[in-house]
């Protein structure tokens, strides 16, 4: 009987007592040592109109630090006297602390006085998180207004995967084991990749007209990423006919010496003329090519960089040109 009893007396104490949460990774009470109350968990920092990323972001980080109970109410505070009130509440805090210094601090001032992480969440969820049907509506929108303009290949392939990504996350196309449904899922991801592989295409830049025919025409259309391969060697292949010097002297050098032409003498860039005849002066050079798009020399208007978009490494030239303009 004295066995009994002593077992009975032994039912109380929690499982963080008798496992030792200390040490227990895997135990939600657990902190690592080197965690700091201060540390922003995600960036960039909710600001409002970036609920969905930020959530999904800050969902993901505490997952990995196994405190995803604290903020979705499945582990809710234990009474004062539960041995694992005190482990909670430290616990707690720190969620806290982490949630408010990955916010803007406008808003991290209006959650200073909530007492949990879990009502800190549900404030935030209330105040910012939009509608499915809206979100869905400014995302597609999003997608087909996106061009690629000064971008490279890469950075505009990654901000519409990025919004596909997040239109997949509000409407994903369900999974099924039943034979009769299998096909039809496929074909919807069929359809889904080549409207994914359609929008990219339709945003490239006019200087790939001629590989987005050739691959539009291609049946059955390529994966995104097979797609994405293709234009990015076709990127690194697309020839430069003016080099940086020829094009600083379009943009500076030669807005400054042109006038010295026109003057009156014949000599530099200019032309003069002797008794009603118009001759070329000297240093005028033979075959100089002339831009009917922006009026330029030394190149023409199949190679303008003011109609097609300058590449990524020569945008500090349009910084000038538009300078030199004003």
């Amino acid at each position: 009987m004295a066995n009994s009893a002593d077992s009975i007396n032994h039912v109380g104490p929690s499982n963080s007592q008798t496992k030792g949460y200390q040490n227990d990774t895997l135990n939600p009470y657990f902190l690592h040592p080197n965690e700091n109350p201060n540390h922003a968990l995600v960036t960039p920092l909710l600001s409002g109109s970036n609920y969905h990323s930020w959530s999904r972001a800050m969902t993901m980080a505490l997952k990995s630090k196994n405190k995803i109970k604290f903020i979705n109410g499945s582990l809710p505070k234990p009474l004062d006297e539960d041995p694992d009130s005190l482990a909670w509440d430290r616990c707690n805090t720190m969620i806290m602390s982490w949630i408010s210094n990955s916010v803007d601090p406008d808003i991290s001032q209006s959650i200073l006085w909530m007492d949990s992480a879990f009502e800190i969440w549900e404030d935030l969820k209330e105040r910012f998180y939009q509608g499915d049907v809206f979100r869905i509506s400014d995302i597609q929108e999003e997608i087909y207004s996106l061009r690629q303009g000064d971008s490279t290949i890469s950075a505009y392939y990654t901000k519409l995967k990025r919004l596909w990504q997040e239109l997949d996350n509000f409407r994903p196309i369900p999974e099924s084991s039943c034979v009769n449904n299998c096909a039809a899922i496929l074909k919807m991801k069929s359809y889904k990749d080549s409207d994914q592989v359609i929008r990219f295409l339709k945003g490239l830049n006019e200087q790939y007209s001629a590989v987005r025919a050739q691959i539009m025409l291609m049946d059955p259309l390529p994966k995104i990423a097979k797609v994405y391969s293709l234009l990015v060697q076709q990127e690194r292949q697309i020839p430069l006919s003016i080099d940086e010097s020829k094009v600083l002297a379009v943009s500076g050098v030669q807005s400054n010496s042109a006038g010295r032409g026109y003057a009156g003498n014949g000599r530099g860039n200019g032309k003069s003329t002797r008794g009603g005849r118009t001759s070329g002066g000297r240093g005028n050079g033979k075959g100089n090519k002339l831009c009917s798009y922006c009026g330029q020399t030394n190149h023409i208007v199949d190679n303008c960089w003011e109609k097609y978009g300058y590449p990524p490494h020569m945008q500090h030239l349009k910084t000038n040109r538009t300078a030199n303009n004003c």
